[in-house]
């Protein structure tokens, strides 16, 4: 059997059993075992079998088992985890990926985490910081790459964590390992542990919080088979601020999508912008521009000429502060190219705590300034920290010492930041989970072998619709506060779902929710879904003009004009002479072709703004097709003479073409076929027929000048 065949193998298994289908499941793993060659669980496949028709021959008979139930799940539970030992073995000898090439490495060291536990404590009494470094990988190594703990390493395990003298830098890498592990596969010891963690108070509960969370997601399907996690969960929901903290990781989780998008708009769009302005006669680069971002504060003389000299750049710095304020992370792309270093290609390092005293900083005596600006900074991760103070180590001395005087002059207004914030325990809480699933970020998405892991970050993360989680995330005010993040971010139709429970459910603003939960409809294009919505929070706030604007814009899409009209005019009697709101009164009155109408509000648009090109447009258009050619014309050229568009040339040549001026209007056409192409433009003109036929064209004569019109492009 092939890597490929045992993974499709596998997964058809798992569907097998998420479809409670059991038979379909344990034949295709018995088939697995025997492909493979791994004869040792034939016996615990053949087992399972048994036992399910044994079930079911007394389920046929007639006898009444209250425990059938309980026995199908813990058959379906043992052939999950069947499964996921049979593929482990399968592939360990033979997968290339990273984490089977590592569970090769750790089979020829010491296994014995209890052991490798003592160690650390050891090693962190007398000292030994190189020895404890070695020592923590080890341990890290062995949590991740065992497939299953046993109870002895469950229980040191446990004991370590709850340990509150044991280094906490290794508690954070426990976690971290019970993470990836988990991810690899299910282990319900680990999952313990994850809950063992997040029942503590210091800080690694927010960290062994995230990864119950991605944990929970992976395996959502599984839960209901073991009881003993819902109960965790219940007991862990009675820990004091349990609920808030689930919340700052889902939407923290929200957050992560923005990464790419800022990342994108910085290469793309800020940097060049930077490159166009000099500084001291040479060119600032994006290096040095990022070296000050990094910083709490802009060079002022750069933040001087640029914000005065570029309104996008000053926009997008506006910008920056609250996306920074508000938790986005905003120096993955500063620092991915400061991830290759040596210190990273052990996997352990993604997750490490930063220290000043790590062995890789020996070459680098670093200052208490430099020290200090590394434990204060708020925005930094720990694994971007590691790459600053790397990067240092391999600057020229002057370099170094330049970089160092302006990370000093940070450390000041860091802890006075520090200081200010000591008291908000939820702020301090929202920045450690902020921090922790940046250093996930960066390791799924930069590590050398990236690609051999599971990039948890291309799931939805959308744990607020987990079953299992539900229960804990049902209070109105916290479902509110994730959609308001999904909406404000620019995903509609994630918060759709929430605002059409909290509506169903009757709590909340019942007009605000109607109006959001319409613009995620109109969004997702269900303009008739949106309408409908708008109509129900226009009966509670009959007077709101976003809605009517709204309601009228749904009607002109479904094209009903005439009801459109009938709330625009509405807002002009609460707001009147707003430009938008006259125009798309005449749009709706030329489209009914009410010309006269339309023309009234056109003008009035033209009078209150001379240089209003679209109501100029409809000026002119409506003149055209209510036989005034010679006004139609006048305007046609006001608006040729002044940045024209394909479609000025186009109605311009209808124009000349009704007054017989047939060499006007080729000349129009041509121009107008040049803007665009002949295809798009035949598509303009067949849609004006009807105009032009009133205008005394015949059909003939709109055949003769297509057909010279694509002489005159093929010639």
């Amino acid at each position: 059997m092939t890597i490929q065949d045992i993974h499709t193998t596998y997964a058809c298994i798992i569907d097998q059993l998420d479809q409670a289908s059991m038979k379909g499941a344990l034949d295709a793993l018995t088939h697995l075992i025997v492909a493979t060659g791994k004869q040792q669980f034939l016996g615990q496949a053949d087992e399972l079998q048994s036992t399910y028709k044994y079930m079911l021959h007394y389920y046929v008979e007639g006898f009444d088992d209250p425990q059938r139930n309980n026995i199908r799940d813990d058959i379906r539970r043992r052939a999950y985890e069947l499964a996921d030992a049979v593929r482990h073995e399968a592939l360990g000898d033979i997968s290339p990926t990273y984490y089977y090439a590592l569970r090769r490495v750790a089979r020829y060291q010491s296994s014995d985490i209890p052991a490798i536990l003592q160690e650390v404590t050891l090693c962190d009494a007398v000292g030994e910081r190189e020895q404890h470094e070695l020592t923590a990988v080890r341990l890290f190594d062995q949590v991740y790459t065992t497939g299953f703990l046993n109870p002895q390493a469950t229980d040191a395990l446990s004991e370590a964590l709850r340990n509150p003298s044991y280094p906490a830098d290794v508690k954070t890498l426990i976690i971290s390992a019970l993470l990836l592990a988990l991810q690899a596969s299910f282990d319900r010891n680990k999952v313990r542990l994850l809950f063992d963690a997040a029942a503590l108070t210091d800080a690694i509960s927010l960290q062994a919080l995230v990864a119950l969370c991605l944990t929970l997601d992976a395996y959502s399907t599984r839960l209901a088979l073991y009881p003993e996690i819902h109960d965790r969960l219940e007991a862990l929901a009675e820990t004091p601020n349990f609920r808030r903290r689930l919340c700052t990781v889902i939407i923290r989780f929200i957050l992560t999508r923005e990464t790419e998008k800022v990342a994108h708009r910085m290469q793309n769009d800020i940097i060049p912008e930077i490159m166009k302005f000099t500084t001291r006669g040479g060119k600032v680069s994006a290096r040095d521009f990022l070296n000050e971002i990094a910083g709490e504060e802009m060079n002022p003389e750069w933040m001087e000429r640029m914000m005065s000299s570029s309104d996008k750049l000053s926009g997008w710095m506006r910008e920056y502060s609250e996306m920074q304020e508000e938790g986005i992370d905003l120096l993955h792309s500063a620092f991915g190219s400061l991830k290759r270093f040596p210190f990273f290609q052990e996997l352990s390092n993604w997750f490490l705590p930063f220290t000043p005293q790590h062995t890789t900083f020996r070459g680098l005596p670093m200052e208490d300034g430099l020290k200090e600006l590394m434990r204060t900074t708020p925005f930094m991760c720990d694994s971007d920290k590691y790459s600053l103070c790397i990067s240092m180590l391999y600057m020229p001395e002057q370099q170094r010492r330049i970089l160092r005087e302006q990370l000093q002059g940070d450390v000041t207004q860091l802890r006075e930041q520090e200081a200010a914030e000591l008291s908000h325990t939820a702020k301090l809480e929202e920045r450690s989970i902020g921090l922790y699933i940046r250093n996930l970020y960066r390791f799924y998405k930069l590590h050398p072998r990236h690609t051999d892991f599971s990039d948890i970050f291309n799931r939805p993360l959308d744990f607020h619709r987990l079953p299992i989680l539900r229960p804990y995330l049902s209070d109105a005010e916290m479902l509110l506060h994730i959609a308001e993040v999904y909406l404000r971010k620019g995903y509609p139709d994630d918060a759709r779902p929430i605002y059409q429970e909290l509506i169903e459910r009757g709590e909340g603003d019942s007009e605000m929710l109607h109006q959001k939960l319409g613009y995620c409809l109109q969004m997702a294009g269900d303009i008739a879904g949106a309408l409908r919505e708008y109509l129900r929070a226009e009966m509670i706030n009959p007077d709101s003009k976003w809605l009517l604007r709204r309601i009228a814009t749904c009607y002109r899409a479904l094209k009903q004009p005439a009801e459109a009209v009938k709330f625009l005019l509405r807002h002009d009697r609460l707001e009147p002479d707003n430009l938008s709101v006259l125009l798309h009164i005449g749009h709706c009155y030329l489209e009914q072709q009410q010309y006269d109408e339309a023309l009234k509000y056109y003008f009035k648009v033209e009078y209150l703004d001379p240089s209003n090109t679209k109501a100029r447009r409809g000026v002119a258009w409506c003149s055209f097709v209510v036989g005034k050619y010679d006004q139609a014309r006048t305007v046609y050229r006001k608006l040729i003479a002044d940045h024209p568009q394909p479609e000025d040339y186009l109605n311009a040549g209808h124009t000349e073409w009704a007054m017989r001026n047939i060499k006007g209007a080729v000349a129009h056409y041509q121009q107008a076929i040049a803007g665009e192409d002949f295809q798009t433009f035949t598509t303009h003109f067949d849609a004006d027929r009807p105009a032009l036929l009133r205008a005394g064209i015949t059909p003939d004569e709109v055949a003769m000048m297509l057909d010279e019109l694509r002489y005159a492009t093929t010639e």
